[in-house]
């Protein structure tokens, strides 16, 4: 899974050494399975759980895309730093870069778990779009 992990983050950012320290420490497939694990939650929990007509708005579903950004920013950044600070590598800019498309990612998998479920939603199945 690291493999397929890589290529879809590759597509949209690669840094040399830094990109090659997260593949040797799996850490492409470790950060993947989060973003497609904490969009799917927030996913259901947008059309399963809050489930309201009042909160059924295309605004309320980026509001819940931005917290599965901003959880997905947080841990692009602490993850990687804590591996490779325990493995005495330091790098700079390089982790905030990785985590806006670590987050981009998460967004995207939101999406499309968000297009995938919201058909069996009672209230929120034209959110987005409307149907």
């Amino acid at each position: 899974m690291n493999n397929f992990f890589s290529k879809l983050y590759e597509v949209l950012f690669r840094s040399g050494t830094f990109s090659d320290d997260l593949y040797q420490e799996g850490l492409y497939s470790q950060l993947g399975f989060i973003a497609l694990f904490s969009a799917g939650l927030l996913a259901v929990f947008f059309y399963y759980i809050l489930n309201r007509p009042s909160f059924s708005r295309w605004y309320h579903w980026l509001v819940i895309m931005g917290v599965c950004f901003v959880i997905n920013y947080i841990l692009g950044v602490i993850i990687p730093r804590s591996r490779f600070s325990s493995l005495n590598i330091s790098y700079g800019s390089e982790y905030w870069v990785f985590a806006l498309f670590n987050g981009i990612i998460a967004c995207l998998f939101f999406t499309v778990v968000s297009f995938t479920i919201r058909w069996w939603s009672r209230n929120c199945k034209g959110t987005p779009i409307p149907n």
